[in-house]
């Protein structure tokens, strides 16, 4: 690991919508274009190991939520001691609000 680099820490919840999103993929496109959709999150979430903080703020979403997105999804992490955890990787189309109303 690079000096200053920190893990980025996948939330059980972030894994699980990672494997829906790529079991989606391998139905209706195929194994590879899944893997490249994944492969394309897992890109996007390498950012946070050196910025942290790179993502904006979605505190109303929930307090202490940050999001960057890998269009059309949006995955959704928290810092906590200066380490990035991915808390969910959802489609940005579907009802946010729902989703995390259903979690508290």
């Amino acid at each position: 690991m690079a000096e200053g680099r920190r893990p980025v820490i996948w939330s059980p919840d972030a894994r699980s919508d990672l494997t829906e999103i790529w079991n989606y993929y391998a139905t209706v496109a195929g194994p590879h274009t899944a893997n490249r959709i994944v492969r394309e999150i897992g890109e996007s979430c390498r950012l946070l190991k050196d910025h942290p903080l790179a993502g904006r703020t979605r505190n109303e979403v929930r307090p202490g939520l940050r999001s960057i997105v890998s269009s059309p999804y949006v995955i959704f992490y928290r810092v906590v001691d200066d380490i990035a955890e991915i808390v969910r990787v959802l489609d940005g189309r579907r009802d946010l609000d729902e989703i995390f109303s259903d979690e508290e």
